[in-house]
């Protein structure tokens, strides 16, 4: 029976009372009255324990939403976030007076998990001695990756990043890996692109049809020997060092110093003896000129700017020895490539200090995301529904301090005057951006983190490059780059309430 319908009966049945003078219906409307107007009176109370409930239901949500949403990864952090959260929602409301008595966060499982608890007076229920009723809401919200992501971490190992530089970014990019890992049903594969000068495609790759690579070869000089008759003998040459001084020199963008102290040496003194004939000789060294992974620049119009024409070949550089870093990993689920390729990172190998070309990272970027060759592990575009989610983190600690020279696809050390360096440079940034600007347009969401950098040219670069202001963070030590790619981890997951 509904309230209405109870209304009505008793409605009429009062009114019968009204008009009965034999008394039996009073006698029987005093001994009713009581419990009838307490099971209405129950019906309301009811009523508002369940706005109360409701209410509170919506403020626990939202308060394990908030704290999921999070940069925050301390229990007590996200408790008063959490707090904060559902009292804004509460206060005012049906459920006015309830607070989070419960609240766990299992960092391991990315999970947060609250209870909210309070009371309501009763008004007619009292009569029969309840006072009060109790109610709770529950809520549960779980950090996690929603569908495909395909991430690529482009991270600069250039000549400048030595040291505790890299230690920071070995462990800040390890640490994004390992959090975006730890869902064990997370559909995510992620790339990396070490990048200096040029990168490293992988030996490998030699015979792909994407690369132009020449057939190593070797120069042997002639063999040449003469015969003596005498030999000289000289005193040794001393030198004495003067007064101390220091230099400086810039590489990769940073300025070192060095041991300059002047020496004065003297001058050795020779005699010459006459000796039996003995031959010496000079030559015959043989060099090697091998493909140790490095690739350029794509020659051909603007194509080193996109992806378009994959039939259009990068030029592959034989040396003497390596100079280019380590090797690009393409899109994989196994987390110990990953990680393994992360803490593998090198800065030199040798005499070879690389500088900075960020154009060659970017592009290389983009390549690693894309469904075409060079590498074709990325899913295709799908610039409507952005599925899969296609991301890129890009990385630096310095501005550009290479050319492109179209001749070959090299980049180059700036030359000619100053205002012709300055125009080759900037011609650098706005391949940079030319670059950012095509990947936003395949739906690359382009995350930038400018470690430690001070020039305005580069951080504004690093600005633009990324999809949106909350795309760009400046990390000023290593702190802030490990907080930066923490940051990055938790924008990429989504948050859902599980309960």
């Amino acid at each position: 029976m509904t309230v209405h319908t109870l209304r009505n009966h008793l409605a009429a049945f009062f009114g019968r009372a009204g008009h009965d003078t034999s008394g039996v219906v009073a006698v029987l409307f005093a001994i009713c009255i009581v419990p009838v107007m307490i099971v209405i009176g129950a019906g309301i109370d009811f009523s508002r324990l369940s706005s109360a409930r409701t209410a509170a239901q919506a403020a626990a949500d939202a308060a394990a939403l908030a704290a999921a949403s999070s940069r925050l990864d301390a229990e007590a952090g996200l408790r008063l976030l959490a707090d904060a959260q559902a009292n804004a929602n509460l206060r005012g409301g049906n459920a006015d007076g309830s607070r989070i008595t419960e609240f766990r966060y299992l960092a391991d499982q990315r999970e947060v998990t609250l209870k909210i608890t309070g009371t309501i007076d009763t008004t007619f229920m009292a009569l029969a001695g309840i006072s009060r009723l109790d109610y709770q809401a529950e809520a549960k919200a779980i950090r996690g990756l929603n569908g495909t992501t395909e991430l690529v971490l482009v991270l600069d190992n250039t000549w400048s990043m030595s040291g505790n530089k890299l230690t920071a970014l070995k462990t800040a990019a390890e640490n994004l890996v390992v959090q975006l890992r730890q869902d064990p049903n997370a559909d995510v594969k992620i790339g990396v692109v070490p990048y200096a000068d040029y990168v490293n495609v992988g030996v490998n790759n030699r015979n792909s049809g994407w690369v132009d690579v020449p057939a190593d070869y070797s120069t042997t000089t002639p063999r040449t020997c003469t015969t003596h008759t005498t030999r000289q003998t000289c005193t040794p040459r001393t030198c004495t060092r003067g007064a101390p001084r220091t230099c400086t020199r810039v590489v990769d963008g940073v300025t070192e110093s060095y041991d300059c102290t002047p020496q004065t040496c003297t001058t050795p003194t020779c005699t010459t003896q006459t000796v039996p004939p003995y031959e010496t000789c000079s030559g015959g060294n043989t060099t090697w000129f091998r493909w140790y992974g490095c690739v350029g620049s794509r020659r051909t119009a603007n194509l080193r700017l996109n992806d378009t024409t994959p039939s259009e070949r990068y030029p592959g550089y034989l040396a003497t020895s390596q100079n280019c870093l380590n090797p690009i990993v393409p899109l994989t689920s196994n987390q110990s490539t990953v990680t393994s390729a992360i803490r593998g990172m090198v800065v030199n190998i040798g005499g070879y200090r690389p500088s900075t070309y960020i154009p060659a990272g970017l592009i290389w970027g983009v390549n690693v995301l894309s469904p075409t060759a060079p590498f074709s592990e990325g899913a295709a575009y799908d610039p409507t529904n952005r599925r899969p989610r296609k991301v890129m983190v890009l990385m630096t600690d310095g501005e550009n301090t290479l050319r492109f020279q179209a001749s070959d696809g090299r980049h180059l050390t700036p030359n000619g005057n100053a205002t012709a360096q300055a125009a080759q440079l900037k011609q650098t940034y706005d391949d940079m951006n030319d670059i950012c600007t095509y990947a936003k347009s395949q739906k690359i969401e382009i995350f930038t983190v400018a470690f430690d950098i001070t020039a305005a040219t580069a951080i504004t670069a690093m600005r633009n490059c990324a999809s949106s202001p909350a795309h760009y963070f400046d990390a000023r030590d290593s702190q802030g780059l490990n907080d930066a790619f923490k940051a990055i981890a938790l924008s990429l997951q989504n948050v859902r309430i599980t309960r």
